[in-house]
């Protein structure tokens, strides 16, 4: 199963990079309002003509960065034969990539901002995937028959 999930999670990251790149042109899942001079700001008219942190294309960004890391440890080092490092290290940058992002959207779930520590629903629930990713980087010893 790891064998498959450490192949699988490079095209995943390629697909979440085209996820979030429909989300921006479909004005879902957009950011927080910003300045009106910051230079990366998008209006969404389809919903108002407040310029917005583009909280879509920030993630598309990270992800693309996730995916050119997996694609070049699988294939420029050894690490695709370590059983389970290219599953956690998928679950660990993308997940990082979402807690950093989620600061710059606006609260998908009403009332859940700044739920536990200052972080939001997004950020919280990201938590578990990045410690279960670094326990299949680190920790994880496949058995031997």
């Amino acid at each position: 199963m790891l064998w498959i999930l450490d192949r699988v999670v490079i095209a995943s990251a390629l697909g979440a990079i085209f996820i979030r790149i429909g989300n921006f042109f479909n004005s879902e899942m957009i950011g927080k309002p910003t300045e009106e001079g910051f230079p990366l700001a998008i209006i969404f008219r389809q919903l108002d003509s407040v310029p917005r942190h583009p909280g879509q294309l920030y993630e598309a960004f990270g992800y693309i960065f996730v995916f050119i890391t997996l694609f070049l440890l699988y294939w420029k080092t050894k690490k695709s034969t370590q059983s389970g490092f290219l599953f956690g290290l998928f679950l660990v940058l993308l997940m990082s990539v979402r807690v950093f992002v989620e600061q710059f959207k606006i609260a998908q779930i009403d009332s859940r901002e700044d739920w536990i520590l200052g972080l939001n629903t997004g950020q919280v629930l990201s938590i578990p995937f990045v410690v279960c990713g670094l326990y299949f980087m680190f920790f994880f010893k496949p058995k031997t028959n």
